[in-house]
């Protein structure tokens, strides 16, 4: 009871904060974030970092397998294979917010440069008899770009069955990996977002997610490979419960969200 007024009471000083501040602009809420991914040296080491643990994961696997089954790994494709920074740069400076039209229009451009060692990653796997899986939340309709530009970046296996997108309203991604593990053993996960790996992270609120963190915490690194990403994903969902908000009623719940001391 105690620490759930205290977590009251900070939120209503935190709008209470908010209130003061003169002026507020969603469309720059990650600025910050979309500067670390396209300027500094620590988003691109951490990529790298990840990619380099995915192979010696991937080389330990390949050395002590003895399953009959062909092996596999299932990876995200925004911000874990392809960098979007330049969508996200672009919104900030023209003072919008995400918007699926102007989503869609870079997304056919097929312009989005590849992620620090991912090509390396997912070529040495698929010379090593690896099947690599795509499985992303992107349209059917952007299918097609999306193979383009994986193909012009490097990637293996860029085909459509390597390739899974979005079927219709349906953003859980566990009806398609279980579709792979039907034929293939998979022996890695890599993504940014937590729905990338288990179902148990599905549209789940923030303490539901973060307490399954800590359950699944052998995985990490061993199974699922995390890339970094600090301008969006599920997290934020998490934080309005899914509701459908505008810029400025999601802006007020971040900053309701905030934990001072």
């Amino acid at each position: 009871m105690i620490r759930q007024l205290l977590i009251c009471a900070a939120l209503v000083f935190n709008i209470s904060l908010y209130a003061q501040v003169a002026e507020h602009k969603p469309a720059q809420y990650n600025v910050n974030g979309t500067l670390w991914q396209q300027q500094s040296g620590e988003y691109k080491a951490l990529c790298y970092q990840a990619f380099n643990l995915a192979r010696l994961r991937l080389q330990e696997i390949l050395m002590t397998n003895k399953d009959s089954i062909p092996l596999a790994v299932i990876t995200d494709v925004d911000e874990t294979v392809l960098d979007n920074s330049p969508s996200a740069a672009r919104d900030i400076l023209n003072g919008k917010t995400f918007n699926p039209a102007d989503w869609k229009v870079w997304v056919d451009m097929a312009k989005a440069n590849a992620m620090p060692g991912a090509v390396e990653f997912f070529n040495y796997a698929a010379q090593h008899g690896v099947q690599c899986f795509y499985i992303t939340n992107r349209k059917e309709d952007e299918k097609t770009a999306t193979m383009q530009n994986l193909q012009q970046q490097g990637f293996p296996q860029v085909d459509a069955m390597h390739v899974m997108t979005k079927q219709g309203s349906v953003s859980d991604k566990e009806p398609r990996r279980q579709e792979v593990a039907k034929k293939y053993n998979v022996v890695l996960l890599v993504g940014d977002n937590l729905n990338d790996f288990d179902d148990l992270f599905f549209e789940k609120p923030t303490a539901e997610r973060n307490a399954n963190v800590d359950k699944s915490q052998a995985f990490f690194g061993s199974k699922y490979i995390v890339l970094p990403n600090a301008t969006y994903g599920d997290w934020e969902n998490a934080l309005w419960q899914g509701q459908k908000l505008s810029g400025e009623e999601k802006d007020k719940v971040k900053w309701a969200s905030l934990i001072g001391y």
